[in-house]
């Protein structure tokens, strides 16, 4: 008996040790989200492509509201006279500059299109923050998970060994403690099983954190640092979503792209003009000033063109169609993630004020008990996996709390100030 209390005595040495051993690590030494948000900010390839296409579609801002270039046109009358018979008539040559001009509106629609583009493009970049700081946030709170279940299978694997020590102290060879240390030691393989996956699932958490982060995997430190507490901006009822998520803009981007396009495809169908002037050189005369206005004759315009008109109004009604559905989905997933932060609020305070404790009372009883010989070995281990389980649910729970703060912080918006790389298109 005096060897079990001594064995229960080390477990709870070890236990300690193991405690502090998983304490939260130093910043430097690893894995912090806000390292990793900044990492994005300047290196991740998403974000940089994004900035490139709102570069390129600022600069064809610039580009649409050039005016055509002009044309030079060189006219010789009477060029060969024999040929026409008309030998008696002087010779003449015409310079003349010829200026394309747009019918009025289709320079400023042509421009407006451009523009309601770039806004677009450069809104662009905001949503891939968003969606960026959103992935990061949820794997974050994966590899947490993942880092906390690793340690406390840890823990768990050196209790599970205590335990089979001190059954083997206990019953020696009879068939009975036998039994005991079987029980035992397929606990441990049991568990040496979850660990391989849970560090699979951990690994596999860090590598796409360094993907999203644009940095090699290898860059990043082993131990992770501790998750951030979430404060939900309402802690009651749907999360915030409104006019300024960023969906809905740009969705509302999108569509005012679409009816600028329309508006452009519709004057495409009016006629452009051309007005020039010259000088014409008659042989052996003075010369003479010219001026010249013509214009398009539309006759297959219409025909030409007309598709792309009707292409764009539907264009048109299906970007207010998905805005619409925006704002719908976007409602619902405020309602979802609203019941799903309700759920694990209740599900956190039952874990961490009732479940975990009263399993490690339930553990310690059990414990005593068996020393007694007032608990079977088997009962023992059913709460120990209790215990076990209990704290996995909490920390997954902790994760997935985070989890949904940050897909609500990405779906309503969350403030970008820090996040606005240093040059911006």
């Amino acid at each position: 008996m005096g060897r079990n209390r001594v064995a229960w005595t080390i477990c709870g040495i070890g236990l300690g040790w193991l405690s502090l051993a998983g304490a939260p690590a130093r910043a430097a030494d690893s894995i912090e989200i806000a390292a990793l948000e900044h990492a994005a900010r300047s290196a991740s390839p998403v974000l940089e492509a994004a900035r490139e296409r709102a570069r390129a579609a600022l600069a064809l801002v610039e580009a649409a509201g050039v005016r055509g270039d002009p044309e030079l046109d060189l006219w010789v009358r009477n060029a060969l006279p024999n040929l026409t018979q008309t030998a008696d008539r002087p010779l003449a040559v015409e310079v003349e500059v010829v200026q394309p001009v747009r019918w009025p509106g289709k320079r400023a629609a042509v421009e407006a299109v451009a523009e309601a583009e770039a806004k677009a493009a450069v809104f662009e970049i905001t949503v891939e923050e968003q969606r960026l700081v959103g992935q990061l946030r949820r794997t974050f709170g994966e590899l947490c998970a993942a880092d906390q279940e690793q340690r406390t299978l840890a823990e768990a694997h050196e209790l599970l060994e205590l335990l089979r020590a001190t059954a083997t102290a206990r019953f020696g060879a009879i068939q009975e403690g036998a039994l005991a240390v079987l029980e035992a030691e397929l606990a441990q393989d049991e568990h040496d099983q979850r660990l391989d996956r849970v560090f699979a699932r951990f690994q596999a958490a860090r590598a796409k954190l360094a993907a999203l982060s644009g940095v090699l995997s290898e860059s990043l430190p082993l131990r992770v640092g501790a998750l951030p507490e979430p404060a939900f901006s309402v802690r009651e009822g749907p999360l915030p979503f409104g006019p300024a998520a960023p969906s809905i803009v740009a969705a509302t981007l999108r569509l005012a792209v679409a009816e600028r396009r329309l508006e452009a495809a519709r004057l495409g169908l009016k006629p452009d003009f051309g007005v020039g002037g010259g000088v014409l050189w008659p042989e052996g005369e003075n010369p003479e000033l010219t001026f010249k206005l013509g214009m398009e004759l539309p006759f297959l315009r219409r025909r030409r063109l007309g598709p792309e008109v009707t292409a764009m109004a539907s264009a048109v009604a299906a970007a207010r169609a998905d805005l619409a559905n925006e704002d719908v989905a976007g409602h619902a997933e405020a309602v979802r993630l609203g019941a799903e932060r309700d759920r694990l609020e209740r599900s956190l305070a039952r874990l961490a004020g009732a479940i975990v404790p009263r399993s490690s009372v339930a553990l310690d009883a059990a414990r005593v008990g068996f020393l007694n010989d007032e608990v079977p070995f088997s009962r023992l281990l059913e709460l120990f996996n209790d215990w076990f389980h209990a704290r996995i649910e909490l920390a997954s729970a902790e994760a997935d709390r985070y989890a949904v703060w940050a897909e609500s912080q990405a779906l309503a918006g969350l403030p970008l100030a820090e996040l606005l790389p240093e040059s911006r298109p």
